[in-house]
């Protein structure tokens, strides 16, 4: 009896994230254009903590109501270029 609790909570907890992946999906698809689109998917495979960063900013901007129109891929590459930026750690060794 437990294990099938147990089951039915994974299962809740799957079905939540599918969910929210496909409102994240609908959003991006009204935002972006088709050809930024298909760049979000593929960061989505390759860096999924830059897409939900990115998803988060667009989905805060469509909420405060800052329309910009549809998102290019150019616009979309330069936020993801900016939001990807890592900063170099420079170490230096001092000799005494």
């Amino acid at each position: 009896m437990e294990e099938e609790e147990e089951y039915q909570k994974i299962y809740q907890q799957k079905l939540r994230q599918a969910q929210l992946e496909q409102q994240k999906k609908e959003i991006l698809k009204k935002m972006l254009s088709p050809k930024a689109y298909e760049r979000m998917m593929n960061v989505r495979l390759s860096n999924p903590e830059l897409y939900d960063k990115v998803v988060s900013s667009l989905a805060y901007l469509a909420q405060s109501g800052n329309s910009m129109g549809e998102i290019s891929d150019e616009q979309l590459y330069r936020l993801l270029s900016k939001m990807s930026e890592r900063r170099e750690t420079k170490i230096e060794f001092r000799k005494k």
